[in-house]
């Protein structure tokens, strides 16, 4: 089964302190990460895991990856979330955290950031 996967990049000035409830997010990306990347661990943590290298590397080789580059979004990092589903995480300092968006912390139109 595909997966649907939504990126938000943390506006937040400090968001390299980690994601706080409520920080304004930007959407930047949502893309569909096809089963047949995910092998065996088809679970949130190989999903999650895929989605930060290949957004993390200079030469990504997955197609929705090199889009999310060709708009000028920045490396995935701390504070940023990764939507999959309904199921939410954070980029921590060491893994993941799970977490609970609202609707008035995120802005849409993937717009570019230089």
């Amino acid at each position: 089964m595909d997966v649907p996967v939504t990126v938000y990049l943390n506006e937040s000035e400090d968001h390299f302190f980690g994601y706080e409830p409520g920080c304004q997010l930007r959407e930047a990306a949502a893309f569909v990460v096809p089963s047949s990347l995910l092998g065996a661990g088809r679970g949130p943590n190989s999903v999650l895991e895929l989605v930060f290298s290949e957004l993390n590397v200079d030469y990504p080789s997955e197609q929705w990856a090199r889009d999310y580059r060709t708009r000028r979004n920045r490396s995935l990092s701390v504070g940023d979330v990764v939507q999959i589903g309904e199921s939410a995480y954070a980029v921590a300092g060491c893994g993941w955290d799970n977490v609970a968006l609202q609707a008035g912390q995120i802005a849409t139109g993937m717009t570019s950031q230089s």
